[in-house]
């Protein structure tokens, strides 16, 4: 998608600068190609010129057009499209982009008609024209704005169309700062200073600013015509001991290094400070009255370590979310393409809903994330409702758990070479060779196909079987399964099935009834990750390593199963194995991160005691902490029986492992009481994997690596 942004970036201010560099940046980094478009209006000012005429130096007042040109930073960060004064330079520009933006944080029509170009007149008729974060009033406004596909506002602004209006946040939120390590300037270290960046001045100001200095042994720096020097300002400002500011970049950089500031409220209609502040929850920093002597509290930084950066997270995160179903980047908000009404980000993709289908009119159709949603065939659709009665998103999946349950176990095999090829304790071999070996029943499992495909798929041998074990970190194909699951139950065969919590629940709704001869052992997971991502990603290695990929262990625990400790083992079909260091890998950190996530796991309702299996397994992670150097580090698993058929079932293994009872909170203790966080790097890294080599991609979003 091409983008073509429009602001007010010609006005040549260190605040102008940066949001065009931070929307520019993000957009980038979500795979759009954003371009800023360079306009720039004559501002009405007046100069006055000598002339020459026929040898007589005359002087002669006339109108000249002062053009503010993109700064230096602007020009070196930014793709620039244009050069024009004019609404009609700009319609005969023709730029051709899919969609254009307005961002505009001044108040719209406060001195009268707004101008043109920030209304998007220019723009081709097929062209998507949005208006981002603009600072509404009045009733005027309504008729501007009815091109527009796409309008968000400040919250000034939300009440001028009502509360459809969606409120975004200030594009200065998507600054990090790493950002700004990124393209500071590198100054020499100094005398440890206060910084003052205070546009107001006065005497009450500079008498402040020098008693707050010496109150702290500080030499004092001011920052003047340099002020729209955007990276010599970042790097005098974040190397400062303390900050006296009236401006959004000074709080802003503040709150990012955590320094201890005062915000002097100078211009009450600066609203977006406030508003920022406000979000904080650090307003004891406004100093209202600088005519006395400095407050240390109005300074100091009340919170721990870290907790402003988990709200600026926050902020960032929301604002971020906000551009994204924007810009139409993700459909996490659209409603599924089925008659379930849920959206698109809280559907699970258990296919629950596809299977029950008696007129098969529902199709789980794979989106360009690499994650199935359905889509139905409306034709053929005769609204008998069977789909949304299954959907395990409409109904409480916690309903298998018996009075008393469940009870815990922390557990790991005796055998040790068992042990070995797992994940974490060896309890699902177990469970694999007593239902096969011992009721002559069927595992349902994940393996890798002959392609390295990650696919569910039925054993009835343990050679079959052993293909389950180990974690695959990536989302299973299962399309079939629940369909063959309910032909072997009803013909009165023994099943386990394993697989995550969501597809443990869409088994259950979709066959409607409990079966004795079904024991349903869901694992706790950290996520299910784009199967696309994990498909290139092992066409990257069989290309690097000059063999096709045989296998992948995620965590190949022969130098121990700690998170310092682990490897990731790759086969090849050459015969070769090579190891790498697992917590530095680039696909197991992005999958750690939670980058490859499907977007339905920030909404995951299956955490900590909402369980779907009637047994539960998930790694004991606070087994260190728990065991002390009894740990021997080869790993070991928690085990939740959570109904008596669950009990009755592992009852028949316990002889073969080592078994220590523990409570919930142990359990959990470092395992998920919550879905995982929302990333805005997950939509950014999955947005750019059609456009660029994935290994490189995913280093770059490995913040072990760089």
């Amino acid at each position: 998608m091409k983008i073509g942004i429009i602001t007010n970036h010609a006005d040549r201010t260190l605040e102008s600068d940066l949001q065009t560099w931070a929307i520019h940046k993000t957009l980038d980094a979500y795979g759009t190609a954003p371009y800023m478009i360079h306009y720039h209006p004559w501002n009405g000012s007046n100069a006055d010129e000598t002339v020459e005429k026929k040898g007589i130096f005359r002087k002669k007042s006339e109108v000249t057009h002062k053009i503010q040109q993109p700064s230096s930073f602007i020009n070196t960060h930014v793709n620039l499209l244009g050069n024009d004064e004019t609404i009609k330079e700009l319609m005969d520009e023709h730029f051709g982009m899919d969609a254009y933006i307005s961002v505009l944080d001044r108040e719209y029509n406060a001195y009268g008609m707004e101008n043109e170009a920030y209304l998007l007149r220019f723009a081709e008729k097929n062209a998507k024209k949005i208006a981002y974060g603009w600072n509404l009033n009045g009733e005027q406004v309504k008729e501007d704005f009815s091109g527009f596909e796409v309008l968000t506002v400040q919250r000034e602004g939300a009440n001028t169309f009502g509360k459809e209006v969606p409120i975004v946040n200030d594009p200065l939120l998507w600054i990090k700062r790493s950002d700004i390590e990124e393209i500071k300037d590198k100054i020499p270290k100094e005398e440890p200073y206060l910084f003052v960046d205070v546009q107001r001045s006065d005497n009450d100001v500079e008498s402040f600013a020098n008693k707050s200095a010496a109150k702290q042994d500080l030499q004092l720096k001011v920052i003047g015509k340099e002020r729209n020097d955007v990276t010599y300002y970042l790097a005098v400002a974040s190397q400062a001991e303390r900050i006296i500011t009236d401006s959004m970049i000074g709080v802003l950089v503040a709150t990012l290094y955590e320094k201890p500031f005062v915000y002097l409220e100078t211009d009450k209609e600066k609203k977006r400070v406030r508003n920022f502040i406000k979000d904080m929850k650090f307003s004891y920093h406004i100093q209202e009255d600088w005519t006395g002597e400095p407050v240390e509290k109005k300074f100091s930084v009340h919170e721990k370590k870290g907790v402003l950066n988990r709200r600026m997270v926050a902020l960032r995160v929301q604002s971020l979310k906000d551009l994204e179903e924007t810009l139409g980047i993700t459909k996490n908000e659209v409603m599924v393409d089925c008659p379930v009404p849920i959206k698109r980000g809280e559907c699970y993709g258990c296919y629950a809903c596809q299977e029950i289908c008696p007129e098969h009119c529902i199709e789980m159709v794979v989106d360009k994330e690499g994650f199935p949603y359905p889509r139905v065939d409306s034709r053929k659709c005769t609204n008998c409702g069977k789909c949304e009665a299954v959907c395990i998103r409409l109904k409480d999946n916690n309903q298998i758990k018996e009075e008393s349950y469940p009870v815990i176990y922390a557990g790991k095999n005796k055998n040790m070479d068992v042990r070995m090829k797992s994940t974490s304790g060896g309890i699902f071999p177990e469970l694999c060779k007593e239902m096969i070996e011992k009721e002559n029943g069927a595992v349902v499992g994940v393996r890798y196909d002959k392609k390295m495909r990650v696919i569910s798929d039925i054993a009835d041998t343990m050679e079959e079987a052993e293909k389950f074990y180990g974690a695959k970190y990536a989302k299973s194909d299962m399309e079939g399964i629940f369909p063959q699951v309910k032909r072997l139950v009803t013909s009165g065969k023994k099943v386990l099935y394993s697989g995550l919590p969501c597809e443990c629940a869409g088994l259950r709704s979709y066959l409607g009834e409990d079966y004795d001869n079904l024991i349903i052992q869901e694992v706790v997971c950290h996520s299910a990750a784009s199967p696309k991502v994990f498909d290139k990603y092992m066409k990257h290695l069989s290309t690097a390593l000059k063999s096709p990929v045989v296998n992948f262990v995620c965590k190949d625990k022969r130098d121990g199963w700690g998170f310092m400790d682990y490897k990731v083992c790759v086969q090849t079909d050459d015969g070769q194995e090579r190891l790498f260091i697992g917590r530095r890998n680039n696909y197991i950190r992005a999958y750690n991160n939670s980058y490859l996530a499907r977007p339905s796991c920030t909404n995951c309702q299956f955490v900590k005691d909402y369980r779907a299996g009637d047994i539960t397994v998930g790694d004991f992670l606070s087994v260190k902490e728990w065991l002390g150097e009894k740990d021997d580090n080869k790993g070991m698993s928690f085990i939740m029986l959570n109904n008596e058929k669950g009990k009755r079932f592992f009852e028949q293994i316990k002889d073969r492992l080592d078994l220590y009872e523990v409570d919930m909170d142990t359990a959990f203790k470092r395992n998920r009481i919550k879905p995982i966080q929302y990333r805005n790097e997950r939509t950014e890294l999955l947005n750019r994997m059609d456009q660029e080599e994935i290994n490189p991609l995913l280093q770059s979003y490995n913040d072990l690596r760089k």
